[in-house]
């Protein structure tokens, strides 16, 4: 275990639950900016997606689509 990890470990356990709730959800979204800066560099990337415009192409020449029914879930 790294030294951050145990540093953060030992402020959650004397943090109130409200407050250690309130960090562990900044991590979280630490985390998920982390996979947007990929995304972003993914759809920066100057380079041809071959399938998913084929893909793309294909599922507007089926029209509109019917609405979900939650029902049918």
């Amino acid at each position: 275990m790294s030294s951050s990890t145990q540093e953060l470990l030992a402020i959650l356990e004397i943090l109130p639950e409200d407050k250690a709730r309130e960090v562990v959800d900044f991590a979280r979204f630490l985390q998920h900016q982390g996979g947007d800066a990929e995304w972003e560099r993914i759809v920066a990337a100057r380079r041809p997606y071959t399938k998913l415009e084929q893909f793309a192409v294909a599922a507007l020449r089926e029209g509109e689509a019917e609405p979900l029914d939650p029902a049918m879930l």
